[in-house]
């Protein structure tokens, strides 16, 4: 079906390129055929999605409660909001702004030539890339509804998570610095707005429980260092003592 409609799903894959479509070209015979197929699967496979969902939901509701019915449902309904959310934010913004940087730089010395299936492939990568990043504020509150993780340890460690943002977007996204920064940042900053949501779901038993254990942690490195700063005095003034000693009895000797 998406075969028979290729046209339409390529027209709407072109709109982000800055130039003129005309100028794409192909280095092989059958990259214009297998380009369309590729197009005509992905396009099948998001339209197939809800039917495979429901599918899904289907094996799985018997052996659920009314309550779990409850979350899973709701969990689905977000986490397709926000799969959306991710595929738009970079088709109309993202891929605009990125290709008009990327196809304008260096055309004073050099020639542009992109072929068919790299870009194709390179705006499905990318929409794909986002609509799962986009997932990370759902994966943060269901790890936190599980007790796995917990918002003060998400605070504690943000700038772990700001590298990680960038790592996780150079492995998401094609090889270029402009892709990744454009995918790092809102990971980021979904990153943060997922320690947002996580505090209202967060169990408060187990809340107050993390903090206790950390004010612990912290007064045990602080007893340690005063202990080993003590020990370390201590030390010193028996050196002090033994080279009083000695001075000592060198100036008997010598008197």
């Amino acid at each position: 079906l998406c075969f028979y409609f290729i046209k339409i799903l390529l027209l709407w894959l072109e709109r982000p390129f800055p130039g003129d479509f005309n100028e794409l070209t192909f280095i092989t015979p059958t990259e214009p055929f297998f380009t369309n197929m590729k197009v005509a699967f992905m396009g099948s496979l998001f339209i197939s999605m809800p039917l495979i969902l429901y599918h899904v939901w289907f094996f799985i509701s018997p052996g659920l409660k009314v309550k779990e019915k409850k979350i899973t449902m709701m969990f689905v309904f977000f986490g397709t909001l926000f799969f959306v959310f991710g595929g738009v934010f970079c088709y109309y913004f993202v891929l605009p702004l990125g290709l008009r940087f990327l196809l304008n730089y260096g055309v004073e010395y050099w020639k542009m030539q992109v072929t068919i299936g790299f870009y194709f492939s390179f705006i499905v990568k990318m929409i794909l890339a986002f609509a799962f990043a986009f997932q990370t504020p759902l994966i943060m509150v269901l790890l936190t509804k599980a007790g796995a993780i917990n918002t003060i340890k998400m605070r504690m460690y943000r700038k772990w998570a700001f590298l990680g943002a960038f790592a996780l977007s150079s492995v998401l996204t094609p090889p270029d610095i402009i892709t990744q920064v454009l995918l790092g940042f809102p990971l980021y900053f979904l990153y943060e707005f997922g320690v947002i949501v996580s505090a209202f779901f967060e169990d408060p038993k187990q809340r107050e429980e993390v903090i206790r254990r950390i004010q612990l942690e912290r007064e045990m490195k602080k007893a340690k260092k005063e202990a080993a700063s003590k020990v370390t005095s201590i030390k010193k003034k028996i050196k002090k003592s033994g080279k009083t000693k000695k001075d000592d009895k060198a100036q008997k000797k010598s008197g």
